[in-house]
């Protein structure tokens, strides 16, 4: 099953059952929602009642509009690491946002500021929780998991690369694929990123440091992971995510995020013309 979050004219977002020309509107207003409204929640997400709509008639909303939490893994993929210059890490090591991030929809335009040095971005797999998980073993976790989706995280960094990025906006979509869609935990995906049509990321889900299992259950540790909650699971490689180091910046980029299986961003990441 894929399921959506669709925007239904300018003030209306739903939940949605994708199918191959049209989508079942689900009486939630984002994904997360649906998710959040009990553990019944996916023989609710498969009813047959909603109105219809066709696909050509709608456009993505952020999939899950206000995450409550999201956890976001560091290096995870060996390339990652050696960039940094630091050991391999012995466990998944993550850091937590509690809501007010900015979460934007699949093909939505990104601004960013025009004093921003360098734009950042990177694929990464995203994991959406379906069930409470505190505590959970490795071999459990993935009964914890409601789906998989494609994430983006889009962030600035002026001056010096020791210099923390700031965070802009984390495009999430354009659709949740419920675990029986996909290999057990998401193995063997390809993933890749473009930049104005050339290949700046290219890895498997296969070649993640940690999987997605053993990430739930380290995270489970320390904090009570909820439905509707978000992982990000790390992007492959930083070598050619910031544009600017190589060429003067543009007034608009276009940066396509693609887990074969999963979905595709699409997304024009923009900023004031020089003047």
């Amino acid at each position: 099953m894929k399921l959506s979050t669709v925007r239904l004219g300018q003030n209306r977002t739903a939940a949605a059952r994708l199918q191959k020309k049209h989508c079942v509107v689900l009486p939630y207003p984002d994904v997360g929602a649906l998710i959040a409204s009990g553990d019944d929640w996916w023989e609710r997400a498969g009813a047959d009642s909603g109105e219809r709509h066709r696909l050509d008639d709608i456009s993505w909303a952020p999939l899950i509009a206000r995450p409550s939490r999201v956890i976001a893994v560091g290096a995870n993929h060996a390339v990652r690491v050696r960039e940094l210059g630091c050991p391999l890490p012995v466990a998944p090591e993550f850091s937590v946002r509690n809501g007010g991030h900015v979460v934007v929809g699949a093909e939505d335009d990104i601004r960013v500021p025009a004093e921003g040095q360098e734009v950042l971005w990177g694929v990464e797999l995203g994991v959406v929780i379906g069930r409470r998980a505190r505590d959970v073993t490795a071999r459990t976790a993935l009964a914890h998991v409601a789906g998989y989706t494609v994430v983006n995280d889009i962030a600035v960094r002026n001056g010096a690369q020791d210099v923390p990025p700031a965070a802009v906006a984390t495009v999430v979509g354009p659709a949740l694929v419920t675990t029986d869609e996909v290999p057990i935990g998401a193995r063997g995906l390809t993933m890749s990123c473009l930049v104005d049509g050339r290949v700046r990321q290219k890895a498997s889900t296969s070649e993640l440091l940690f999987d997605v299992a053993t990430v739930i259950a380290h995270v489970s540790r320390s904090v009570t992971l909820l439905p509707g909650d978000l992982i990000t699971t790390g992007t492959p490689t930083e070598s050619g995510t910031g544009h600017e180091r190589e060429e003067p910046p543009r007034s608009r980029t276009q940066v396509i995020s693609v887990i074969r299986g999963v979905g595709e961003l699409r997304n024009a990441v923009m900023r004031p013309s020089p003047q």
